[in-house]
């Protein structure tokens, strides 16, 4: 288990360190920004002193010292735009993102396991069918077509949620369903085609042979032992949390880190951007490490010292 987590981390450091490096360089790459932050027909003793006062006017390899410096020392930058530390704008976005996914991602997880496997065991039948159909509705349906559909439907007809912000739970109620959608359809399937494959096992077999009943079968042999694929979903799910939440930030103005980084993306923020590309490549390998450690305590077959 020790080497297992010593070599994780060995790769999780090298992979940050790639990403910090390739962040760095694509952002200057990207373009100017006094380009897009300065109007037009900015003159150009205020140009040069604007990059002056950002530090854009010294070499790449002296900018670079300087943000790797920063983020040992817990200082991520100034935002071009808004002029505070990037640090607080985070804070201030991502109680907003982690609620909404929490909210979706809980919700999806008591749907759609039951669901599935409800599915699997219904295989064939009408039930079955309809199950499977409303996860490939899920899947069809873009999330900005739910949204404006349950706005106009709860909001502007019904008057019973808020069309946009964050300031109370009910906010995230809408945001939270049009985000479960593709999620719920995911675990829903994956949870379907794991029970499938299990339960037409000797050992399933074996187990209904000795009297044992249903839901021990179900819940003893079969659930656990289908639970790797799902753990699977549930972990890709969680290290693409802020790419799946941008589409929905954006249309419920809930103001979250998603929506953060693709105007600081467009607007060429550098310190903003470089934090949250950085934020997201760490949530990626951190999930995947968790995943790897619960493969070994849902199956003891698997061992965690194997690479």
């Amino acid at each position: 288990m020790l080497d297992f987590l010593a070599r994780r981390m060995i790769g999780a450091i090298i992979t940050l360190c790639v990403v910090i490096a390739a962040v760095f360089a694509a952002t200057r790459l990207s373009g100017n920004a006094m380009d897009y932050l300065l109007p037009p027909g900015t003159d150009a003793a205020t140009r040069a002193a604007m990059i002056q006062h950002f530090g854009l006017d010294q070499p790449l390899w002296s900018q670079f010292f300087h943000f790797v410096r920063g983020l040992f020392n817990g200082d991520f930058g100034i935002s071009l735009y808004e002029r505070r530390p990037v640090a607080d704008i985070y804070a201030e976005r991502l109680p907003n993102t982690l609620i909404l996914f929490a909210y979706a991602l809980c919700f999806s997880l008591a749907v759609g396991v039951p669901l599935g496997i409800f599915a699997a065991l219904k295989r064939g039948s009408a039930v079955g069918s309809v199950i499977m159909g409303l996860a490939f509705l899920g899947y069809a349906t873009p999330n900005f077509v739910l949204a404006i559909l349950m706005i106009l439907f709860f909001s502007l007809k019904l008057h019973l949620l808020p069309s946009s912000g964050s300031a109370t739970p009910l906010h995230f109620v809408m945001p939270a369903l049009v985000l479960s959608a593709l999620m719920l359809a995911e675990i829903l399937r994956f949870t379907r085609n794991a029970m499938l494959d299990v339960m037409s096992q000797d050992y399933i077999r074996t187990a209904r042979a000795k009297g044992m009943s249903r839901f021990s079968v179900i819940g003893k042999h079969a659930l656990r032992n289908a639970a790797i694929p799902v753990v699977t979903i549930i972990g890709l799910q969680i290290a693409g949390m802020v790419g799946r939440c941008v589409l929905v930030e954006a249309i419920f103005a809930t103001k979250g880190i998603g929506d953060l980084i693709v105007h600081a993306a467009i607007g060429r923020d550098y310190p903003v951007l470089q934090f949250g590309v950085i934020f997201i490549a760490s949530l990626v390998v951190f999930t995947s490490v968790v995943i790897d450690l619960l493969y070994a305590l849902i199956d003891p077959r698997v061992k965690v010292t194997v690479s």
